[in-house]
């Protein structure tokens, strides 16, 4: 008696070509994708200088590839939470996109709902896994692993060491805001304004005359101002390819003029372990009559 053999099942779904060959072509594919988006997004943050946001991006690069690895290597519960979550957060941006009307967050959702329901549930992705699980070695993925950690550690590190070094600058940049604030609108002390200020500021104001004109202008509109309150503000770091690391940051403080209270804003600069002004100006904090018309 003669028997004829049985088709698998994946060949009836898919066709005559072996199912995990798809899906190895699929993961090869996002990961070229993904590389050359952390490429870009890494060239903007460089060419920006914003040194604080790139090493946020390489601690979440570093965990997409370490994920990644394990989905390589066949860990099933990884490619479902990852294709889970990409999918709730693509849907999630399509109904942003829908209702804020941002193109940008449509396309977004749409790719990462795709990207997460076809990793999480083709079956040529599972076939890919099953295939990938038969010949993985252990040991050299618990090595791999515990590179990425090493690697990840470092960076966590760098974070903290980059923030604990921004709170000491931003005491810094604080105290010497509210000596500027002082010796420039309380005591008029022109020469300490063109002492600390920047080359740039200077041409701005049009030349060292006339930034000492500042000085008489807010001597004579704001009077001698005093009771400053504590300087506020926000502080960063900058970064110039290929290895200068520089630090700004907007002070502002409230105070009171000889006709009413005023606001004053001063950007000041990392210059040679030294602050510099980069910018300075102040304005009445509300409208009040013309001493005229009293």
């Amino acid at each position: 008696m003669n028997s004829e053999p049985v088709e698998p099942l994946w060949r009836t779904v898919v066709g005559d070509s072996e199912p995990w060959r798809r899906g190895r072509m699929f993961l090869i594919l996002l990961a070229v994708l993904t590389f050359c988006l952390h490429c870009l997004s890494l060239w903007g943050l460089v060419l920006a200088g914003d040194i604080q946001r790139m090493l946020g991006l390489g601690i979440f690069a570093l965990l997409f590839w370490l994920q990644f690895y394990f989905i390589w290597i066949g860990v099933h519960w990884v490619r479902w939470l990852n294709g889970g979550w990409s999918a709730l957060w693509g849907f999630a941006l399509l109904i942003w996109g829908l209702r804020d009307g941002s193109p940008l967050a449509l396309a977004d959702g749409l790719y990462l709902l795709v990207v997460g329901c076809y990793l999480g549930l083709a079956p040529s992705v599972y076939f890919f896994a099953k295939r990938q699980r038969e010949t993985v070695r252990w040991m050299e993925s618990l090595v791999i692993a515990a590179v990425f950690f090493l690697l990840l550690g470092s960076l966590t590190a760098g974070v903290f060491g980059l923030a604990a070094h921004k709170s000491r600058l931003d005491r810094k940049a604080r105290q010497f805001a509210g000596t500027a604030f002082s010796r420039i609108f309380f005591e008029h002390d022109t020469y300490f304004l063109l002492e600390h200020a920047t080359e740039d500021l200077v041409q701005v104001a049009g030349g060292r005359e006339e930034l000492s004109k500042f000085v008489q202008d807010a001597k004579i509109r704001a009077g001698d101002v005093h009771d400053f309150k504590s300087p506020a503000g926000s502080f960063r770091f900058s970064y110039a390819f290929p290895l200068h690391i520089g630090s700004e940051g907007d002070i502002t403080t409230e105070a009171v003029g000889s006709h009413g209270p005023v606001r004053l804003d001063l950007k000041v600069v990392g210059a040679d372990g030294d602050w510099k002004i980069n910018g300075i100006r102040w304005t009445y904090s509300h409208w009040f009559p013309s001493p005229r018309a009293n």
